[in-house]
């Protein structure tokens, strides 16, 4: 209810939805698409999202204290997606469902990324391969440097306080940052 309130009174603005922001701040950055050859499409784009809201969300589960932001950021989620689809001009009869599609996606791929970081880097490289890159066919290079930026990203998390969280802002690293020569 606090996020529908937050989107109908813009000027106030919750840390969930500070949060939201910079995740999709991230999940825009023209490298995972120019240089790892994430497809720019509707579906690219929402896989690159999904993965860095794993990457926070994944974070604020290991932490007492988090679940009602993190429960907000879903919403935060949904609710761009709701809006999104909206935009695209999905008829109202078929956002809910497709809404609803796109949500247990989303947790899906929690689930799948969370086992591949718990199972090592062949079933995080494989979740990567469904998932992100569903619409290609990547070099090998590509996935195991997007599996090093993902790795890199949950420690780098796990050190900050989470005092983070409820400010309403994070800050990743450069995707760039485990790029190899030859990608």
């Amino acid at each position: 209810m606090a996020s529908l309130l937050k989107r109908l009174f813009p000027g106030t603005s919750s840390p969930a939805c500070e949060l939201y922001r910079s995740i999709v701040e991230q999940s825009r950055r023209q490298e995972f698409f120019v240089e790892y050859g994430v497809p720019d499409t509707p579906t690219g784009r929402f896989e690159v999202l999904v993965l860095h809201l794993f990457i926070v969300m994944h974070r604020m589960r290991e932490e007492d204290g988090l679940a009602e932001l993190a429960r907000s950021l879903s919403e935060e989620a949904i609710l761009d997606f709701d809006c999104n689809m909206r935009e695209m001009g999905i008829g109202d009869l078929s956002v809910g469902r497709k809404v609803k599609s796109l949500a247990e996606g989303m947790y899906g791929r929690f689930g799948a990324y969370t086992d591949g970081l718990q199972n090592g880097d062949v079933e995080l490289s494989e979740a990567l391969r469904r998932n992100l890159f569903s619409e290609t066919t990547p070099r090998e290079e590509v996935v195991t440097t997007i599996v090093m930026y993902v790795k890199k990203e949950t420690l780098a998390f796990k050190d900050k306080p989470p005092s983070i969280w409820h400010e309403g802002h994070v800050d990743f690293g450069s995707p760039l940052e485990n790029k190899g020569g030859d990608l």
